[in-house]
């Protein structure tokens, strides 16, 4: 079942369209990243898709409803806003008790909320003096209240720690599997995305490109990846460095990982016998599998910006 079906949406602001005919479908029990370069659209989407913002053209549908001006769906969709603005002097229970009462909960609730958040140690504690990973969970227990079938998300791991980012992303999973959640999260730390999501869809100048699982998108895109196992990494991954066709390139302390796009794997495993009898390099292993959504992020915004050959929506359809 699709939960969100927005279909050829447009917005303008001015004479710029932050939206330019996006179409979107997201599946029931999914969690759907979002991912493009900076202005692609995602914050916009997000906020039509929530009912904050009316396209000036197109059609969405959120639940079979349209989300503008339309209380009801409240009760089925969180939304978790990038820099969500609490009453600073309000004590957290507090806080949630309120939204309770405003939304016919039982104020019981706003514990159960609490303790889903992982958030028992600043139950009493002043909003104001929350760090910015607590504030995030709290705006993922503020959208938890009325148990929605689903949440959508605009940057939800933005400004927090690494360990912050990683338990938010815990709470997602958790949420997703033990709530039976469906999410959309837009975000730019695409490598947390590649944790959490079972789908992406890729957004340019106001459109979907390309979406769908990592597998599929690889072979659309063209993206690859190659892991080369060798005894000298450092080495051998400066000379990868300086080859054309590569787009990646990252050495741990056992090999090279590699980005290329597809095609481009077999001039690497001509060019590797070379360059590792320059670098003194032993050759233990080469492997050319499905790139990370990293990778297709990173080719996704090449071609959006006019690296290489042109990125057409027609090569991804």
């Amino acid at each position: 079942m699709s939960l969100i079906l927005v279909d050829e949406i447009v917005k303008r602001y001015g004479k710029v369209a932050a939206v330019d005919g996006l179409s979107l479908t997201v599946e029931e029990g999914s969690i759907m990243g979002l991912i493009g370069p900076d202005g692609a659209g995602k914050t916009t989407t997000i906020k039509i898709i929530s009912g904050l913002l009316k396209p000036d053209r197109g059609s969405v549908r959120v639940f079979d409803e349209e989300p503008w001006d339309n209380p009801a769906l409240k009760s089925k969709v969180g939304t978790i806003h990038e820099r969500a603005n609490f009453p600073s002097r309000h004590k957290v229970l507090d806080y949630l008790q309120r939204v309770c009462r405003i939304f016919g909960k039982p104020e019981s609730r706003a514990r159960e909320v609490i303790a889903l958040a992982k958030l028992e140690d600043a139950r009493d504690r002043t909003i104001k003096t929350l760090p910015a990973g607590m504030l995030k969970k709290l705006a993922i227990a503020h959208a938890c209240i009325n148990q929605p079938r689903l949440i959508v998300a605009d940057e939800p791991t933005s400004n927090l720690d690494p360990e912050a980012r990683s338990d938010l992303l815990d709470l997602i999973l958790k949420l997703h599997h033990d709530e039976d959640v469906t999410f959309l999260i837009s975000s730019d730390i695409v490598p947390e995305l590649d944790r959490v999501c079972d789908s992406v869809a890729i957004i340019n100048q106001g459109k979907v490109w390309a979406s769908g699982g990592l597998t599929q998108l690889s072979e659309r895109l063209g993206a690859r990846a190659t892991r080369i196992s060798t005894d000298n990494p450092e080495g051998l991954g400066e000379l990868i460095r300086e080859l054309e066709y590569v787009s990646r390139v990252e050495a741990d302390s056992r090999g090279v990982s590699v980005g290329v796009l597809a095609g481009d794997d077999e001039r690497l495993y001509e060019d590797v016998p070379r360059l590792a009898k320059e670098a003194k390099a032993k050759i233990l292993g080469i492997e050319t599998g499905t790139a990370s959504l990293e990778e297709l992020f990173r080719v996704a915004v090449k071609y959006g910006q006019g690296g290489g050959r042109r990125w057409e929506k027609a090569d991804l359809s």
